[in-house]
């Protein structure tokens, strides 16, 4: 077959391998398994579903839904409190990366990427034949906006990706310092705040003054909907309209549009579920934190990142999953000896605890 040349040297995101394949690998039940490394809730929204069940016989599932999206785009402006023409809404947050990839990335231009970061921004740019440069971090883990400017100037660079709270470090960016950034560059700023009900930090509000901001927000992170696949952009009411041009008109499901809809509007069982992980989330910084060789870096979103000391980060990894219990591995600057771990239900984390302490003694 004839390929474009780029697959031949194209790096893939790495996917995370299923229960299934786990469950074959180790030789353990699949419901013995606890997943640390997929930053999703760990609550099943059965209320919410239940509420769902009664809708779903009549919902048109024969037809293509509504290429506006428009009931759901109004009830995302109700929860932000903003306007829904600021609002585009896409297949969970990587359609929404695929869309403003396509609206500002030419094959040889350039992107700037504050790293360590999500790798689906490197994925993305480079699918299109553009290439990604890394501004590393500070050694606290906060964006070099310094070089994120000077870098800016330079004519290639057509578009800057931050994350906050960012994945996998947990902090988030300052506001003065996105508002200085936003103000002395030119090129596309994106801000992936997929985490951002953890932190109770946004720069939403921050978009009718700046057409360069685009901020891409999801449902499956903190309303338990990773399955679902909904995201939304929040921008300028001009960028929304640059960025509807490269929109494929039905790609998200009438099924998934209703289920996002109703989260919206049973929007407390979410805070509660929010606040639930934040206070676990501070727990299990605690109990980790007591444990030999082990370095906690603070975290505003579900997930904790972990450093290792006198011990392979590989080989606690490895031990983990023979005891059934999955964290991201990390690799790349400034992630030595890491993993991230994800915030999960008291017993599992409690399980964690124990497993670890085992190991590292």
């Amino acid at each position: 077959m004839r390929l474009r040349e780029i697959i031949k040297t194209f790096k893939p995101y790495e996917w995370e391998p299923s229960n299934e394949q786990l469950s074959r690998k180790l030789g353990i039940p699949k419901e013995e398994i606890l997943r640390f490394d997929m930053n999703t809730m760990p609550f099943h929204p059965r209320e919410l579903m239940e509420k769902f069940a009664r809708i779903a016989v009549e919902l048109p599932v024969n037809e293509y839904p509504d290429p506006t999206y428009s009931e759901l785009r109004e009830a995302v402006a109700k929860y932000l409190n903003i306007d829904m023409d600021n609002l585009m809404v896409t297949v969970g947050a990587d359609e929404a990366l695929d869309i403003i990839a396509k609206t500002f990335i030419d094959p040889g231009t350039e992107a700037l990427v504050s790293s360590p970061t999500y790798s689906m921004y490197r994925v993305t740019i480079e699918a299109l034949g553009g290439k990604i440069r890394q501004i590393l971090r500070r050694e606290d883990f906060s964006d070099d906006m310094d070089s994120l400017i000077g870098e800016s100037k330079k004519t290639i660079v057509r578009a800057i990706f931050l994350c906050s709270p960012n994945n996998p470090t947990g902090n988030t960016i300052q506001r003065e310092e996105a508002v200085r950034l936003l103000n002395e560059t030119d090129c596309a700023v994106i801000v992936d705040e997929s985490y951002a009900e953890f932190s109770g930090e946004t720069l939403v509000n921050l978009t009718e003054d700046y057409e360069n901001l685009i901020i891409i927000r999801t449902f499956s992170k903190a309303f338990s909907l990773a399955g679902v696949r909904v995201g939304y952009v929040v921008a300028n009411k001009n960028t929304i309209k640059l960025l509807n041009a490269m929109r494929p008109p039905n790609s998200v499901s009438v099924i998934s549009l209703a289920l996002a809809k109703l989260a919206l509007e049973n929007v407390d069982y979410m805070v509660k579920g929010v606040r639930e992980v934040i206070s676990e989330r501070e727990r299990l910084q605690r109990e980790l934190s007591l444990l030999p060789n082990v370095k906690v870096y603070p975290s505003k979103a579900n997930f904790i990142l972990v450093r290792f000391s006198g011990v392979s980060a590989s080989t606690v990894y490895d031990r983990l999953l023979r005891e059934g219990i999955v964290v991201r591995k990390l690799s790349g600057p400034m992630l030595e000896n890491c993993l991230r771990i994800t915030v999960r239900l008291r017993s599992d984390n409690d399980r964690l605890i124990r497993t670890l302490k085992r190991i590292l003694s």
